[in-house]
C-alpha cells in the first residue's frame, strides 16, 4: 500500500471515529515490504583488515535495526583466479585481513544460507595520485552564526595534487576530523576528471568545511570506478541535496551487486575497489 493511500485512510478513519461514539481498537494489516540483501564494502590497496557488511531491509514502519545477514559464505576473488573466503568477525560483519594489489580486478561472490547466490561486478583497483600538500589557510567565507569564535580563527583544508593524463578517472574524497570518519553523504565530495585532465590541482577545498584551530583533519583521496561515481551521485542527490522544489525525482539506486538466480532482485549497496592517497595537517597558522 502506498503511503499516500495510507494517509487517505487514515483521514477517512478519523472522520469516521469523529462521528461515531464507536471505541474498537482498528489494526492495519500494512505489508512489510520485500526484505533484500544490502552489501557495504570496499578493497583498497591499504595494508590492514577490511569488512564487508552485510544486512536485510526492514519493514518500512520499524524503527529497530537492520536485521544482520549471518552464517553467509562470502568470496573474495581476483582476476586471477585466486579466492579469500572472509570470516564472519561478527554477526553480518565479514572481513579479510589484507589489501588488494594495483592493476588486479576483484568481485564478491556471496551465498545465503538459503542457498540464494550473490555476485557482485568486478571493480578495477586503478592507482590514485598522491596528495602533494595539505595546508589550512584562513577561511575568506563569514562563519555561520552558530560560531562564536573570531572569524580570523576560522579556517579550511587544502590539499595540492594533480591528475594524470588520460580521460576517464574518477575521485572519492573524505576526512577524518578530530578522530571521527565524515561518512554521511553530505560529507563526500566526487568528481570526474572530465575538466582537468592531466593537469595540476593546487589549493583545492576538497570537503568545503570551516574548521578551528587546533582540529587534526585527514584527507583521503580515492580512486573509483565509474560505476561506484554513478552510485554516489545519485545517494547524494537523493539523500543530502534535497529541500527544494528542483529536487531530483526518487529513482531506485542500483548497485553493483546482482542476484545470479534472479537479475530482476538485485541486493542493495555496492563492493568496490579503491587505492588510497592520505595527508593529515592540525588546523592552525
Amino acid at each position: 500500500m502506498k503511503k499516500s493511500n495510507i494517509f487517505q485512510f487514515c483521514g477517512f478513519l478519523f472522520l469516521a471515529v469523529l462521528f461515531t461514539s464507536c471505541e474498537d481498537k482498528v489494526e492495519l494489516d500494512l505489508p512489510e515490504g520485500e526484505k533484500r540483501l544490502v552489501v557495504e564494502g570496499f578493497i583498497t590497496d591499504e595494508e590492514r583488515s577490511h569488512f564487508v557488511f552485510l544486512t536485510y531491509t526492514s519493514a518500512y514502519f520499524s524503527n529497530s535495526e537492520s536485521p544482520k545477514a549471518t552464517g553467509a559464505t562470502v568470496i573474495l576473488r581476483d582476476d586471477t583466479g585466486a579466492e579469500i573466503v572472509l570470516e564472519e568477525f561478527a554477526p553480518g560483519v565479514y572481513t579479510y585481513p589484507n589489501g588488494g594489489e594495483i592493476g588486479r580486478t576483484y568481485h564478491l561472490e556471496i551465498t545465503l544460507p538459503d542457498g540464494e547466490r550473490y555476485r557482485s561486478n568486478p571493480e578495477l583497483l586503478k592507482e590514485v595520485s598522491p596528495i602533494l600538500d595539505i595546508n589550512s589557510p584562513v577561511s575568506a567565507r563569514q562563519p555561520n552564526t552558530l560560531f562564536d569564535e573570531d572569524p580570523d580563527q576560522i579556517y579550511e583544508v587544502v590539499i595540492d595534487t594533480f591528475e594524470p593524463e588520460g580521460v576517464g578517472d574518477y575521485y572519492r574524497w573524505r576526512s577524518i576530523v578530530n578522530g571521527v570518519l565524515k561518512s554521511q553523504p553530505f560529507d563526500i565530495s566526487v568528481a570526474s576528471d572530465e575538466f582537468v585532465d592531466g593537469n595540476p590541482i593546487l589549493n583545492f577545498n576538497v570537503t568545503n568545511q570551516l574548521y578551528f584551530q587546533g582540529d587534526s583533519v585527514t584527507i583521503i583521496q580515492e580512486s573509483i570506478s565509474r560505476g561506484l561515481y554513478d552510485f554516489l551521485v545519485l545517494v547524494q542527490a537523493q539523500t543530502a541535496f534535497v529541500g527544494s522544489p528542483f529536487d531530483t525525482p526518487p529513482v531506485p539506486i542500483k548497485g553493483n551487486v546482482i542476484n545470479t538466480e534472479n537479475q530482476d532482485l538485485p541486493a542493495l549497496g555496492y563492493f568496490g575497489a579503491t587505492a588510497r592517497s592520505r595527508a593529515s595537517i592540525v588546523v592552525g597558522p
